[in-house]
């Protein structure tokens, strides 16, 4: 391993034990007091698969003394966001040089930065809706430039560029049928591979590229995002569709 890639994963296997240690405090504190913090915005976005309502809610707990501080510091919404772009864009400039350990850590303060924005904004009082358009466009553009990320890296590779280009076009989809769904009205359609289950995939195949310096494990999971995501949005259509006839 180069000193860069030893770099990379000891950041990544730092990010983890700082992960464990808060779910083990987590874990005490809820054994402790009969019962474990649970959270509107968890039951309102719903789990999947892969993030039950555990996890979930251990993530907001991670997050809240944040937003606490935040808000002292008089800290907007709207500033939290596009650091989250910030954030995300340098993500994409580190994947695309295979820097994917820093990519994962950059990421993943991204992805933090999603989460607190909306917190924050509640906590304020101040979730108008400029800024929830704000919010889910900053989330498009982000969503974009990761994969593009990964496209860049593996632009010389036909399928491998392939699976990157099939799993933006899924993701766009997903939150396209997503919002037509409620802009008319109709009922939202469910299923796998939610923006918030896509982003912790690619995260998990970001961390483990850290250790891999050819990227299979991220290749992997852009396959995965391809296959599941275009197989998810054509579900959600097909629901959105038949929803719309019958209205």
């Amino acid at each position: 391993m180069s000193a860069v890639i030893q770099g990379e994963a000891w950041a990544v296997l730092a990010v983890f034990v700082l992960l464990l240690s808060l779910g083990l405090i987590y874990c005490l504190r809820g054994l402790a007091s009969g019962s474990f913090r649970r959270y509107e915005r968890v039951d309102r976005q719903g789990d999947s698969a892969l993030l039950g309502r555990a996890v979930m809610n251990f993530a907001v707990w991670c997050v809240e003394p944040l937003v606490l501080l935040l808000q002292r510091c008089s800290v907007t919404p709207n500033q939290v966001t596009f650091v989250s772009l910030l954030f995300g864009f340098l993500a994409a400039v580190a994947i695309a040089s295979g820097h994917f350990g820093y990519g994962f850590c950059l990421a993943l303060l991204s992805g933090i930065g999603d989460v607190l924005d909306g917190m924050l904004a509640r906590l304020q009082a101040g979730a108008d809706r400029a800024g929830v358009v704000l919010d889910s466009t900053i989330d498009r553009y982000v969503d974009f430039m990761l994969l593009a990320g990964c496209a860049l890296f593996f632009r010389h590779h036909v399928w491998s560029l392939l699976a990157c280009l099939l799993a933006i076009h899924g993701s766009f989809m997903i939150s396209y049928t997503t919002a037509k769904a409620e802009a008319m009205q109709l009922t939202v359609p469910r299923g796998a591979m939610k923006r918030t289950e896509r982003y912790v995939y690619l995260l998990l195949g970001l961390a483990a590229a850290a250790f891999w310096p050819q990227g299979l494990p991220l290749l992997l999971v852009i396959w995965l995002l391809a296959v599941l995501g275009n197989v998810s949005a054509a579900l959600r259509f097909r629901a959105l569709f038949l929803s719309a006839r019958a209205g």
